[in-house]
């Protein structure tokens, strides 16, 4: 294993921005594949995956069990991690919203661009996410139509859902569109409720990346065979927004099966308590995400339902 230090920023007030990377494996043994953690401040599950598989891979090195190039970069935005703040604490902007980044830009922007430049060259590239919103998912890969994307890489996972759709206009400023157009076959694996450590999704994930890399032959371990990828697009996705602002209680969890009819969840008024709405599924399917802070605004979305149909 190799200790790299990917960026060294200093600063006037405080320890200098270290971005650290952990290299594992030989190039020419076969393919080769960089992680990157968290890149915002609130995305500790993100961060307790990746270093976590730094820890796991320096014992299949010392097995002898690595087969292809392996970067870990398990957090990016370190100073947002220590002060508790999801983004840049000097200017609050995302780290993630800067690629390909400007060396010669603002500091985030430079931030990016000497982060993508130490990506160059992966065959493969996964992007540890969290949700940009209030919510929690099953977790589930992330993968964008920019005309470079590999679905049947993105299988090799074995999770349960693959969110395949056309990116945003807002996206090409992201990592992922960003890493697939400069040749490397990047998707996200979102995963996890923000600021918080959730073992089971957690577990899941590490799986997924073994299995993955198994299958691409960049580990030479043995791994159980994971879910057949259901591959969904905005138009399986049913989102139930909240009419009401208030206290919102949820009565299911995300990978429960939803019959069309049943209560969902409730809100009530926040001082008087009287009950303002119950959220009935308009549609069966499997719940994949749902509102995770207790207190609700008007019109955010409360439930998301994946269906076949």
């Amino acid at each position: 294993m190799k200790r790299l230090e990917i960026l060294n920023f200093k600063s006037p007030n405080r320890a200098p921005l270290i971005v650290e990377g952990f290299l594992f494996g030989e190039e020419s043994k076969g393919p080769s594949v960089a992680i990157v953690g968290a890149m915002s401040g609130d995305h500790i599950n993100q961060l307790y995956v990746a270093s976590r598989f730094v820890d796991f891979l320096r014992q299949k090195e010392e097995e002898g069990k690595i087969t292809g190039k392996i970067l870990v970069i398990p957090a990016v935005n370190t100073y947002a991690l220590n002060m508790g703040q999801p983004f840049w604490p000097l200017d609050k902007t995302d780290i993630n919203m800067m690629f390909p980044g400007y060396a010669q830009g603002e500091t985030t922007q430079r931030i990016a661009a000497k982060l993508f430049e130490s990506l160059q060259g992966y065959d493969f590239g996964i992007i540890l996410e969290g949700r940009r919103d209030q919510g929690m998912c099953l977790p589930y890969v992330k993968l964008i139509k920019s005309g470079y994307e590999d679905l049947e890489a993105a299988k090799d996972l074995g999770m349960r859902f693959i969110h395949y759709r056309e990116y945003s206009p807002i996206e090409t400023v992201m990592l992922q569109y960003n890493w697939q157009l400069w040749g490397s076959k990047a998707l996200s694996l979102v995963f996890g409720k923000n600021g918080a450590i959730e073992h089971r999704s957690s577990e899941e994930v590490h799986g997924a990346l073994v299995r993955f890399m198994a299958k691409r032959e960049i580990l030479d371990v043995s791994v159980f065979e994971g879910f057949s990828s259901n591959v969904i697009g905005p138009d399986h996705i049913t989102l139930l927004k909240a009419s009401h602002a208030g206290i919102f209680d949820s009565l299911v969890s995300c990978g429960d099966t939803i019959e069309k009819g049943a209560i969902l969840g409730r809100i009530t008024d926040a001082l008087s308590g009287k009950k303002l709405e119950k959220i009935i599924a308009p549609s069966g399917g499997v719940l994949t995400c749902q509102y995770s802070h207790p207190l609700i605004f008007q019109n955010s979305i409360a439930f998301r339902i994946a269906s076949v149909n």
